[in-house]
C-alpha cells in the first residue's frame, strides 16, 4: 500500500498539500490535525481515500498511534510532509512561558518523532517535504521562538538530506515568507494589554497554493530548500551578506516596535 502522510492537513498549508497530492495515484493519504471535523470535511474534497487521525502531536504518547499504524499496516511511505506547526506574535512577555514551550514541542519536538517514527517505511525515491520559514534564517525579535524552532527545521532537514541520501530518499526544506493562511489568526492573539502585532507584510501575501506546488516541484528534484517568491529569496540572500545585529534593528524599525514599546 503506497501512502503519504500529512500532518496540519487540517487546514492552512497542510491542507493544500492535501488536495495537490490527491492527483499522486496514492492508495491512501494519512491526515494529521487537531480538528476532526476539518480532517473529515476534507474527505470530501479529495478523491484518495483519507485516513484522519485527530491527534494533539505535542503529546509525546500520541505518536503511539502512528507507530501501532504503521506495523499493522506496514505501508510503503512515499511521501512525508510535516507540515503542522504554529507561531506566535509578541514580545517575551505578552504571552505565557507554556505556549512558547508548546511551540518548539509542535515545530521541532513532533516534527522529529513523526519523521523518525516514518522513516522505516519509506524507500528509495520517497519525499519529506518539512516546513520552515524564512524567519529561520534569521533572529526575528517579537517572533523570536517562532523564529528560533524554524531554523531548528532548517538545520535538521539539510543534515537529514546528506544522511539519508544512501538511502534514496531526499528531504526539501519548504521556507514560506508570508502566505494568505489560517496561521495568521493564532499567531496575532496574545493575551496583552498592549495589544501589538507585526503589522507589515512588505506589501507581499502570497498564495499558499503557489508556495505548495513549488515545494512539491522542489521535492521531486530533491532540492533541500524550497524558497517561493522574489521577495522571500532576496531577504534570504540580504541576511546571509550583513550582520544579524544590522538585519534585527532593521526588522524592528520596519515593524515600528520601539515605538510601540517606547512608553512602557
Amino acid at each position: 500500500m503506497n501512502i503519504a502522510i500529512i500532518t496540519g492537513a487540517s487546514s492552512g498549508m497542510g491542507k493544500e498539500f492535501s488536495k495537490q497530492l490527491d492527483s499522486f495515484g496514492f492508495d491512501e493519504i494519512w491526515a494529521f490535525g487537531l480538528n476532526e471535523t476539518k480532517l473529515e470535511s476534507l474527505t470530501k474534497e479529495i478523491k484518495t481515500k483519507l485516513r484522519t487521525f485527530a491527534l494533539d502531536l505535542t503529546c509525546a504518547k500520541n505518536f503511539q498511534v502512528v507507530e501501532d499504524e504503521l506495523k499493522k499496516l506496514s505501508p510503503n511511505v512515499q511521501w512525508l510532509i510535516n507540515a503542522s506547526g504554529f507561531g506566535k506574535f509578541g514580545r517575551y512577555d505578552e504571552f505565557d512561558t507554556e505556549t512558547k514551550i508548546n511551540m518548539i514541542d509542535l515545530n521541532c519536538s513532533a516534527l522529529v518523532r513523526m519523521t523518525e517514527i516514518v522513516l522505516p517505511y519509506m524507500n528509495n525515491g520517497a519525499r519529506i517535504i518539512e516546513v520552515g520559514s524564512v524567519a529561520g534564517f534569521q533572529p526575528t525579535p517579537y517572533i523570536s521562538v517562532y523564529a528560533a524552532t524554524k531554523a531548528f527545521v532548517i538545520s535538521y532537514s539539510r543534515a537529514m538530506n546528506v544522511e539519508l541520501k544512501s538511502r534514496g530518499i531526499s528531504i526539501t526544506c519548504m521556507c514560506p515568507f508570508w502566505t494568505k493562511t489560517p496561521f495568521f489568526d493564532r499567531a496575532k492573539k496574545i493575551n496583552s494589554k498592549t495589544n501589538k502585532e507585526v503589522i507589515s507584510y512588505y506589501a507581499v501575501m502570497y498564495d499558499p497554493k503557489k508556495v505548495v506546488a513549488k515545494a512539491i516541484k522542489d521535492a521531486l528534484k530533491r532540492r533541500e530548500l524550497s524558497i517561493y517568491g522574489f521577495v522571500a529569496r532576496n531577504q534570504v540572500r540580504l541576511v546571509k551578506l550583513f550582520p544579524h545585529k544590522l538585519v534585527m534593528k532593521v526588522w524592528c524599525k520596519q515593524q515600528k516596535f520601539n515605538k510601540k514599546y517606547l512608553n512602557e
